[in-house]
């Protein structure tokens, strides 16, 4: 065996010993005739502790099938050296007899995530699909008590988000704000009725694509066809917690699927206890993946956010993140909102053109944006008359530089910061590389929240 491989054996049987958090010296001795069958040393034991449990299986699969049963064997042999097998145990073989030894059609996939900010509950499973897929929700929606039944019967829990999202629907939207200031009271209240639309309204696709891909960093879910998604236990990477899941592909039928999953996880454990979290009417369930999908709603990490300019606050800033554009005067915030409103129009060229005969036009161009940013400017409160000329370049280039200096900050908070930053493209003009979608104006009302094209004021001065 080579190292990786040999390493790749310590973490499975590490993982497995230490499943159910308690150590037996039965378990000790099993693995050091493990050590002494494999060849494996202490640098062996030290590079496993940078492995994890997704990387190793990976390597171990690659075994031809003789090997792989052997190995299946011997881990088998290591749940069973205290003569018990919990069902944290009972988990991590599943994943393993899927990846090594059970021939199914089903696509399996075990994923191990860095899991320091939230911790996932491992007695629920999740149904994931990075795309809508119209058949299988059919046949979820048509399935479900049987499916809620067969899940609760081996003692888990079914999250469905089409019926969480109804839940929380039924739910009285003052008393669902009430119920998230509370849990949440750090949040400001733009950011609570911003995050209980989005529960309201949860898709599948989009916690699995916009929140657990992006947010949460598991590029595996970016394409996935639906799956269910199972927390199988933990281990420590690197000095990391580290979470690991057995991702299984829906095939034909979303029932055979979880009977298939289920039986194979009762030939190790038969569940004696049922699992009685459910929802009713006026009942807040705040617990395993109920909650998960609140914390990654309220966890401001790479978020795709909308920007909104609020010119009678003297303010911009983002809602999803729940972060604002600090240490810029009005001058900056001024300018900033000038380029989110001509970047759909391509930008800003500030170039002068070598030919005579253009410069006339240019001339004309530029004096109608520097009158667009005087006008902004007033919007924010200040003196039109004494509006920075920003057809300077020295005036105008320091402050798009003070601009990115903030904004790179934020560089936790939003997805692809640079995007929101003022850039200057091949063409030479400077624009802001979001969607015209994203970019969001504020009236008198701070609730009266629009695109820029729907602004009659912002309307007047782009038409300039």
């Amino acid at each position: 065996m080579r190292q990786i491989e040999r390493a790749s054996v310590v973490r499975i049987v590490s993982d497995l010993i230490k499943a159910d958090g308690i150590i037996d010296i039965r378990e000790i001795d099993f693995f050091d005739a493990l050590k002494e069958k494999y060849g494996i040393i202490e640098e062996d034991e030290i590079f496993a502790e940078s492995c994890t449990l997704s990387q190793s299986l990976s390597v171990i699969a690659n075994f031809d099938e003789k090997d792989r049963h052997s190995l299946m064997n011997d881990f088998w042999k290591t749940t069973m050296s205290d003569d018990f097998c919990t069902k944290e145990e009972a988990l991590l073989l599943l994943a393993l007899r899927l990846n090594l030894t059970v021939k199914i059609p089903n696509e399996v996939t075990v994923l191990s995530v860095e899991s320091s900010t939230l911790n996932f509950e491992k007695s629920q499973i999740l149904y994931l699909e990075s795309e809508y897929n119209s058949v299988t929700n059919n046949q979820m929606k048509l399935l479900y008590r049987e499916l809620c039944t067969e899940v609760r019967l081996a003692g888990f829990e079914l999250v469905y988000l089409p019926k969480l999202s109804e839940h929380y629907n039924s739910i009285l939207e003052a008393d669902l704000l009430r119920i998230a200031k509370f849990l949440y009271p750090k949040v400001s209240n733009e950011r609570i009725y911003t995050i209980v639309k989005q529960v309201q309204n949860l898709s599948t696709a989009s916690f699995c694509c916009d929140y657990l891909a992006t947010k949460l960093s598991i590029k595996e879910l970016r394409v996935i066809n639906p799956s269910f998604l199972i927390k199988i236990g933990e281990s420590i990477v690197n000095d990391k917690n580290i979470s690991n899941f057995l991702l299984v592909e829906i095939v034909d039928n979303p029932l055979f699927t979880i009977r298939m999953i289920l039986d194979l996880f009762a030939e190790s454990y038969h569940n004696l206890r049922l699992n009685y979290i459910q929802e009713d009417k006026g009942r807040f369930v705040f617990t395993g993946y109920y909650k998960l999908i609140f914390d990654i709603l309220m966890l401001r990490k790479s978020v795709r956010s909308s920007v909104v300019v609020d010119p009678m606050r003297e303010r911009i800033y983002f809602p999803e993140a729940d972060v604002m554009l600090e240490k810029v005067h009005r001058r900056e915030k001024a300018l900033y909102a000038l380029f989110l409103m001509e970047s759909a129009s391509g930008g800003i060229n500030f170039n002068q053109p070598q030919s005579p005969k253009q410069m006339e036009r240019y001339e004309k161009r530029m004096k109608a944006i520097i009158h667009k940013y005087q006008l902004i400017y007033r919007m924010f409160g200040g003196d039109e008359d004494k509006a920075p000329n920003i057809g300077v370049p020295e005036i105008r280039l320091p402050m798009i530089s003070l601009l990115k200096r903030q904004l790179s900050k934020l560089d936790n908070v939003l997805y692809h910061v640079d995007d929101y930053m003022i850039q200057r493209n091949i063409y030479g003009n400077y624009a802001v590389n979001i969607s015209s979608s994203l970019c969001l104006c504020c009236g008198a009302e701070k609730n009266d929240i629009k695109l820029f094209t729907e602004s009659e004021d912002w309307i007047k001065i782009a038409a300039l």
